[in-house]
C-alpha cells in the first residue's frame, strides 16, 4: 500500500511539473510572437506615407478675399431702377479638381423675410422671387469645374426691376409698395440677399 502510494505521489508531481513547464512555455511564446508582431507592425506602420492633397480655394471681389457667403444689400429698388450686377472672382490654387455651385440661404424683401432656416430650399427661394415678385435675379457660373492649380470661374449676380412688365395693374401695386416701405424705412434695405457659394471636391 505504501508503494502505491509513493508512485500516486509521484505521478502527480510529474503531472504538475508537466503542467508549469507547459505553462511557461505557452507564456515564453506568446512573448516571442508578441515581440514579432510588434516589430512587423512597426516596419509596416514606417512604411507606410501618404500624402493629404491640399484644399484651396479663394472666392475674391475687387481684388480682396472674401468668405464663402455674400450679401447684397440694395436700400432703394423701383420700377426702372439701373441694374445691379455683382461679380465673385473664384481661383482654384489647390491639388484637386472642384465642382462650383451655389445656394440662396436667405431674401429679405420689403420688410419680409425668407429662409432656409424656414425650411424652405434654395431653389424655393429663387422661384418666389422669379414668380411673386417682379424682380429679375440672374446668377450664372462661367465655369462649374475647376482644374486643380489653375482652375478659375466668375459667379455673377444680376438684380433688375423693368419699368414695365406689360401689367398696368401689377406695375401700379408694385410701384406704390416699393414708395410706401422706402418713405416709411428709410434707414432700413429695401432688399437684402444671401448667397452661400459652394466648392466641394470633384468626385
Amino acid at each position: 500500500m505504501k508503494k502505491d502510494k509513493k508512485r500516486k505521489i509521484t505521478l502527480i508531481d510529474i503531472i504538475k511539473k508537466i503542467k508549469i513547464r507547459t505553462i511557461i512555455f505557452l507564456i515564453v511564446l506568446l512573448a516571442f510572437n508578441s515581440y514579432a508582431w510588434f516589430l512587423y507592425a512597426t516596419k509596416v506602420s514606417t512604411g507606410l506615407q501618404a500624402h493629404v492633397a491640399a484644399w484651396d480655394i479663394n472666392f475674391v471681389i475687387d481684388n480682396k478675399a472674401i468668405e464663402k457667403t455674400v450679401t447684397i444689400n440694395l436700400e432703394k429698388i423701383y420700377p426702372g431702377m439701373e441694374d445691379f450686377s455683382q461679380e465673385i472672382q473664384v481661383e482654384n490654387k489647390g491639388e484637386t479638381k472642384a465642382d462650383l455651385k451655389y445656394e440662396i440661404e436667405s431674401i429679405k424683401i420689403f420688410g419680409e423675410t425668407f429662409s432656409r432656416k424656414s425650411g424652405m430650399t434654395s431653389q424655393q427661394l429663387e422661384e418666389k422671387i422669379a414668380n411673386e415678385y417682379p424682380i429679375n435675379l440672374d446668377i450664372q457660373i462661367s465655369n462649374n469645374s475647376l482644374d486643380e492649380g489653375v482652375g478659375k470661374s466668375t459667379f455673377t449676380i444680376n438684380l433688375s426691376w423693368p419699368f414695365e412688365s406689360n401689367n398696368d395693374e401689377l406695375d401700379t401695386y408694385w410701384g406704390e409698395k416699393a414708395y410706401e416701405y422706402y418713405s416709411k424705412n428709410a434707414n432700413s434695405n429695401s432688399l437684402e440677399l444671401e448667397i452661400n457659394l459652394i466648392a466641394t471636391q470633384k468626385q
